[in-house]
């Protein structure tokens, strides 16, 4: 049997998987492409936490393959269990070979958890990534009277949040002094907190799970300090480790992060490539590598490594891991990007932050009208290293996003205090009153 051979060949299906396949389609029109997933159907990862209620059939949640298929990239489902570099070739669970020009690997990560007593009783759940997998979660989440969540980070919160529209008993169980704490300061995930407390969801935090109770099925959890909180279904949600085993295997360059990749996302092969979970993260700021499995930076990476695969028209490397995060709580819209001032303090950087709020209408009276929260911090020499918006409309997420591409580009502070905004009286804040300008003005004042 003839060697089916392609230009380029990606390996995972998942947003960074499928985003690769896409790009590399669009850029390199004369080029074969072909995907590789091991899953037939695979759920879109950020609408996980919505299962229970909002999202009704996880089939309706789903990446479409098809639509890869009709810009002219090939899919096979199945595994690739080794990859042979030297013939430049990957082989499959079935027994298939497919040479390669180019390999990207895009396979994912599989959630982890702290050494729990109990972690292997019925009823107690990890948030996997896999369509059958999502589906038996959903099934569990509907199932259930009162459940626990160990992890007070955004899938821990969503999933909350969701549920609390089931009338469920819902408690969420976070080491650190708030939930979301690696992502926003103290002010913004007291606001989270609070929405979620109003739907009746219960959070204990600076606490930690020193058993799960039960059995044979998960009855329950008992805390540090004795506390015992009853339950059904225990969901575990305290992050996500870079597959590598596969990595491994084949001879390239790993670390505790991941796959090793330079700034093109080239791993320690010049013809392989690796981005998403499975990938090393290299933190913006420190330069140092820290984990982030996140399905927008499987995308970014995404696009950057194939726009490296042949030599770029643009140069365009990655520069480290920004971190840019939006979330809705209730009605509250959350987002954030680069380090918090928390994170500031902790790192003895010098830095000042300032804040400032206005309403996004002008006049306030205005319908449609709500107070939009800015935070910005910057290092002492005036570049921004981090962003956070809160606010009861979706204006936030987009404001939180605009101000990640200023981080991004490491904008000084006089650079914004000069932005010019479009204004309108409909549509957002005065130009006398623009929060993300109050801000950095207010974190002018003490450089």
């Amino acid at each position: 049997m003839s060697l089916s051979r392609y230009d380029i060949v990606v390996v995972g299906g998942g947003a960074g998987g499928f985003t690769a396949a896409q790009t590399a389609k669009t850029v390199y029109k004369d080029k074969s492409v072909l995907l590789i997933t091991k899953e037939a159907k695979a759920v879109i990862p950020c609408a996980i936490p919505y299962v229970a209620f909002t999202i009704d059939s996880c089939d309706k949640a789903l990446l479409s393959y098809d639509a890869l298929r009709r810009i002219g990239v090939d899919v096979v489902v199945d595994e690739v269990v080794d990859v042979d570099r030297e013939g430049k070739r990957v082989v499959t669970a079935s027994g298939k070979s497919f040479g390669y020009g180019k390999l990207i690997l895009a396979v994912g990560g599989a959630p982890s958890a702290p050494p729990i007593e109990g972690l292997g009783l019925r009823n107690v759940c990890m948030v996997y990534k896999g369509y059958e997998k999502v589906v038996e979660l959903q099934k569990a989440l509907r199932e259930a009277k009162r459940i626990v969540i160990i992890g007070g980070g955004f899938i821990g919160v969503e999933l909350a949040d969701d549920l609390s529209e089931l009338r469920k008993d819902v408690t969420i169980v976070e080491i650190l002094p708030h939930c979301m704490l690696l992502n926003f300061d103290e002010e913004f995930a007291v606001m989270a907190e609070e929405e979620l407390r109003k739907k009746g969801v219960r959070i204990v935090t600076g606490r930690t799970v020193k058993r799960i109770l039960g059995k044979e099925a998960a009855e329950g959890v008992e805390l540090d300090n004795g506390e015992k909180i009853p339950a059904d279904l225990v969901i575990v949600v305290t992050g996500y480790r870079p597959y590598t085993e596969l990595a491994k295997k084949i001879g390239l360059r790993t670390s505790g992060y991941g796959i090793v990749v330079d700034d093109y996302m080239r791993t320690s092969d010049p013809d392989i490539f690796a981005v998403g979970d499975c990938a090393e993260k290299r933190h913006f700021l420190l330069g140092t590598a820290t984990p982030a499995l996140l399905a927008s930076i499987a995308c970014q990476e995404a696009r950057i490594a194939v726009l490296n695969l042949y030599g770029a028209r643009v140069s365009r490397r990655i520069e480290g891991w920004i971190g840019v995060f939006t979330t809705k709580i209730g009605n509250l819209v959350l987002g954030a990007s680069g380090v918090t001032e928390r994170f500031a303090k902790q790192r003895n950087l010098e830095y000042v932050a300032g804040k400032a709020k206005a309403i996004n209408r002008h006049p306030a009276w205005l319908p449609g009208g709500c107070e939009i929260n800015v935070k910005l911090i910057f290092l002492k020499n005036g570049t921004l290293i981090g962003a956070q918006v809160a606010g009861y409309c979706n204006e936030a997420a987009e404001l939180a996003n605009a101000l990640a591409l200023a981080v991004q580009n490491k904008m000084r502070i006089d650079e914004i205090i000069a932005m010019q905004f479009g204004t309108h009286p409909k549509l957002t804040a005065s130009p006398i009153s623009n929060p993300v300008i109050l801000a950095a003005l207010d974190a002018y004042t003490k450089l």
